[in-house]
């Protein structure tokens, strides 16, 4: 159930701000926890990476109020980058620096 977004809040992008993109993860978005964590990024022009290493998982929210948020920092090409994640959607931050070459 899709309820109050956190965006624009905590350093979550607001719409505007967002990019949303398709992600593999290793296994099924739980309710109650969130979603599993993330494999590949795919990028909307066909380029895609494999995620090297998870460096964090941050939560904003909370799930029984339907307003869960999940900030992921992870290795993409031997760079840190950020992902999101908010009501079973992938997404990145609009000039976050995402659109590096694959390695």
């Amino acid at each position: 159930m899709k309820k109050h977004s956190l965006a624009g809040t905590c350093g979550i992008p607001t719409d505007a701000q967002r990019i949303y993109i398709p992600v593999d993860a290793n296994g099924a978005d739980d309710p109650d926890h969130g979603p599993s964590d993330p494999v590949t990024i795919h990028w909307p022009d066909g380029r895609s990476w494999k995620v090297e290493s998870i460096y964090t998982r941050q939560e904003f929210g909370r799930a029984i109020f339907g307003n869960l948020c999940v900030r992921y920092d992870v290795c993409i090409a031997r760079q840190r980058k950020t992902v999101w994640w908010e009501h079973g959607d992938w997404f990145v931050e609009r000039g976050g620096g995402m659109a590096v070459m694959p390695g």
